[in-house]
């Protein structure tokens, strides 16, 4: 039986993968705790599977290893198929450069065992940085999941994200949220284009479903950032990448500060009535507010603010599957 699955996502990653791999055959776990590490080949044009298998055939472990593909280009894709591969009731997102420190695995399992309200566990990282550091570095480090997540361990839902590196999470609650037809606004990475925000995107659901978001400060790993990732040029393009999955990220943020996912299937005439009258009101003063007033009025039943009307529809169905 396997416990725990770690998810690695790969794009033209074989230069990365040794110390990678290493970190997680090198684990140290009880004899009761099983563990299984899912490589997902996305698209590799370096031999990135090959390399893989070679490399865990040195390290002299017994933790299956298993490489699966996934042809549709995006770290969203890559992921989706990881996990529904996986056979792990835990899973772990380990990237590429992540290394993990000997007994994440068994920290974020012992953890999440007798936490059954937390769905997201996240922990602190140190940088290891090739080449020299750039003067912005110690500002802009956690634009690259570097540093703590929170002043100490304990609830972070109200931030309302965990780093996509390191992640641990609950997969049913994952299952049960693409078994509602969830489909991601956000495509995060694909190939060189650095857009970003699925995680949190996946946060966001968990919130709405009710479980909590929580940082172990004693969950620890190394992230390895290559001299390209350090320029202004990159640091630039990433930070654009952020900027552009606030609209979405923003939107859920604002459905879940309504309390409109605990009533979703149930909301009163009035309420509706409310928001419709508040959605003329915008509409008439040019309020940028108004169409999401006006898909809250009208919820699943009629698209007019399509993003909105995505994430109403995937909640009726996931409380319909509860």
């Amino acid at each position: 039986m396997i416990h725990l699955s770690i998810i690695v996502c790969c794009y033209n990653s074989a230069h990365l993968l040794d110390d990678t791999l290493t970190h997680l055959a090198n684990q140290h776990v009880t004899e009761s705790l099983n563990y299984e590490v899912v490589l997902v080949d996305n698209n590799s044009t370096d031999n990135t599977a090959t390399i893989a298998r070679t490399i865990w055939s040195t390290l002299e472990t017994i933790v299956p290893l298993h490489i699966v593909a996934e042809p549709k280009a995006g770290l969203a894709y890559a992921r989706e198929t990881g996990v529904k591969q996986s056979k792990g009731d835990l899973v772990i997102f380990c990237d590429d450069d992540n290394w993990l420190c000997k007994d994440y695995i068994q920290t974020a399992y012992s953890f999440m065992v007798v936490n059954p309200d937390v769905a997201v566990l996240g922990g602190a990282s140190e940088g290891v940085l090739e080449g020299e550091t750039p003067l912005w570095w110690d500002d802009m480090k956690r634009n690259y999941a570097v540093g703590e997540q929170a002043l100490s361990s304990g609830d972070i839902t109200r931030r309302g994200y965990v780093w996509g590196a390191g992640m641990v999470f609950r997969k049913a609650l994952f299952m049960r949220l693409y078994d509602a037809g969830f489909v991601s606004m956000l495509s995060d990475r694909k190939g060189e284009l650095l857009s970003s925000g699925g995680d949190s995107e996946l946060c966001k659901w968990f919130i709405i479903m009710g479980y909590k978001l929580w940082y172990l400060d004693t969950l620890t790993f190394k992230h390895y950032i290559t001299k390209k990732r350090l320029t202004d040029t990159y640091l630039e393009k990433l930070m654009a990448g952020h900027k552009a999955s606030q609209d979405v990220l923003g939107l859920y943020n604002w459905f879940i500060k309504q309390g409109i996912s605990k009533e979703v299937d149930a909301i009163s005439i009035r309420k509706r009535l409310f928001y419709f009258k508040s959605a003329i009101s915008k509409k008439i003063n040019n309020h940028v507010m108004w169409k999401p007033h006006l898909q809250i009025a009208l919820m699943h039943y009629c698209p007019t603010y399509p993003k909105l009307y995505t994430i109403i529809n995937t909640y009726v169905q996931l409380k319909k599957m509860m």
